[in-house]
């Protein structure tokens, strides 16, 4: 692999350390720096026709394309399924970053080929410049995105940023009013992805992700909604909606492997909402949830935001019977005085880290570092990313509890799961 491209794995965490590390430097030096975050049109339809290993063969190709038109200073590092960003230090001016982007789309017009397919792999891309639109990693990073779904939407090749494209996002898309139309109407669904028991490989349960499935727009993307929901609070409803409905699906679930677990995501902003215990408790009281079957999922860096306040929502929880994991490990940088106070009952390794643990030495003893972490603390600790029978055979071996990942399962309709549970058959490790 080129030393320009840092990842063919997605891995945020590391883009962000190389991110503000050239922002230092360009602000030292007077410099400029373009962010350039390029998606792969119709990413899902191509993984359901080719299959998950001959997409990621042709996403190898889309990166390798794009190194060989960047400069030796230039770094390019996968950030999401069907997503690169780009770092362009040093630039000019925004008509440098547009001759750039030009460059790129024109490169990846040549269809690719691969195990005797010949496939076109269109882009959308976002562009976003230090220090015109941002003067931190994580806002130059965002601003690349909203200019991204500007493109997709518009079906446009490429957009600059630029202060009213927040705005011209949420102004043409109305999701504000779309959304308690979604609510009201059903239109949102839950989408279940498996997990498995590494001893012996049985499921376990199951991780509940939201998804909009809009009559007007088609799938929306949570990245889309949830954001503006937070925003507009919005998000209260939406996570109480998800939580019944997901509750009421799980009381069906066949019991083939036993109970199986159901975790749901919980937005940062609801641990400040004195509802959340009443609210969480009242829903499994109402489906029947057995204690510590359903698992709250909650981001490190949202805990840590105020541990009092979050130990002591969490603490409540738990003598509700609700176990609470800490989502996305490894990437909110608290610190042991703190962590060792968390009266959480999981840990769940961020999936950057695990799905780089075989091609990054650094991100397997990172993976290492965080399940012998747990141990000490006697927590139980779970591993998202899990894309290939090598990867869950290290984390069976490091002695992680849990793994969930494409290679057991990509996440399936809520009628799809139930048929997924009666036919699952445990690996071998």
């Amino acid at each position: 692999m080129s030393e320009k491209i840092l990842s063919l794995r997605p891995n945020r965490p590391s883009l962000m350390r190389y991110l503000d590390s050239y922002i230092r430097r360009a602000h030292a030096d007077g410099k400029q720096v373009a962010l350039l975050v390029v998606q792969v049109k119709r990413g899902d339809e191509l993984g359901a026709l080719f299959g998950y290993q001959t997409v990621e063969g042709l996403l190898e190709q889309f990166g390798a394309r794009l190194d060989d038109i960047c400069r030796s200073q230039d770094r390019i590092m996968r950030v999401g399924d069907y997503e690169f960003a780009l770092i362009l230090p040093e630039i000019m001016n925004e008509g440098h970053a547009i001759l750039a982007a030009n460059k790129i789309m024109r490169t990846l017009a040549t269809p690719f080929e691969i195990g005797g397919h010949v496939v076109s792999m269109g882009a959308n891309m976002g562009i976003a410049l230090f220090p015109d639109h941002a003067g931190k990693p994580e806002t130059l990073l965002q601003n690349a995105e909203l200019a991204l779904s500007d493109a997709a939407r518009n079906g446009a090749s490429y957009v600059m940023y630029s202060d009213t494209t927040p705005e011209k996002l949420a102004g043409n898309w109305d999701l504000e009013s779309e959304l308690d139309i979604a609510l009201d109407n059903g239109e949102l669904e839950i989408y279940y992805q498996p997990k498995i028991n590494l001893r012996g490989g049985l499921l376990a349960g199951a991780e509940a992700l939201l998804r909009w499935r809009s009559p007007k727009r088609g799938i929306v993307p949570p990245n889309v909604f949830i954001p503006i929901a937070t925003r507009t609070g919005q998000i209260k409803e939406l996570t109480w909606s998800a939580i019944n409905m997901a509750l009421q699906h799980a009381a069906t679930w066949p019991t083939r492997f036993g109970p199986l677990s159901l975790a749901i995501n919980i937005a940062p902003s609801l641990l400040e909402d004195e509802a959340l215990v009443s609210r969480v408790a009242d829903a499994m009281g109402m489906w029947g949830a057995k204690p510590n079957r359903l698992i709250l999922e909650i981001t490190e860096s949202a805990v840590m935001g105020n541990p009092d306040m979050s130990f002591e929502t969490i603490r409540e929880l738990k003598n509700k019977g609700v176990a609470v994991s800490i989502d996305d490990f490894g990437t909110g940088y608290s610190s042991l005085a703190n962590f060792k106070n968390i009266p959480a009952s999981e840990l769940k390794i961020d999936k950057s880290f695990v799905i780089s643990m075989l091609s990054s030495k650094a991100d397997a003893n990172i993976v290492r570092t965080i399940i012998n972490l747990a141990q000490a603390f006697e927590l139980q600790v779970a591993a998202e990313g899990a894309e290939s029978m090598e990867i869950l055979r290290i984390l069976a071996t490091l002695q992680c509890n849990y793994a969930q990942g494409y290679y057991i399962s990509q996440p399936v309709p809520a009628g799809t799961f139930a048929q997924f549970v009666n036919e699952y058959v445990p690996p071998v490790f």
